[in-house]
């Protein structure tokens, strides 16, 4: 398979597993909850489990990828010429910003 066709199946695949966690996230804030107003000590104890640090750290990890490989696409149908240098700046951003949010989850349990 080309590299293009495989980005094209992992952006479908990505839309279809944000869809279900988004709709786990949904559903444990929102359905889920016993009382109208959370305070900051039930929002850190509940991030603090592994079940929320592994929805959010998926959420992450897929948001992102579907996110810069859309991006991508839309760059390279505009005409970019220097692939991978886009490739190459896409990917710095990525992995900056998967570093920023692995650092926002884990401040819950420090």
């Amino acid at each position: 398979m080309r590299v293009n066709a495989i980005t094209w199946l992992f952006q479908r695949i990505t839309a279809a597993v944000l869809l279900v966690l988004l709709g786990v996230h949904l559903w444990l804030l929102y359905m889920n909850n016993t009382s109208e107003v959370i305070s900051f000590a039930e929002a850190k104890a509940r991030l603090m489990s592994a079940p929320y640090i592994t929805l959010y750290v998926l959420l992450l990890l897929f948001g992102l990828f579907h996110a810069l490989n859309g991006l991508y696409t839309v760059m390279v149908d505009m005409g970019i010429k220097p692939r991978k240098t886009a490739i190459g700046a896409l990917l710095a951003v990525g992995l900056g910003l998967f570093g920023i949010g692995l650092i926002s989850i884990f401040q819950f349990i420090m």
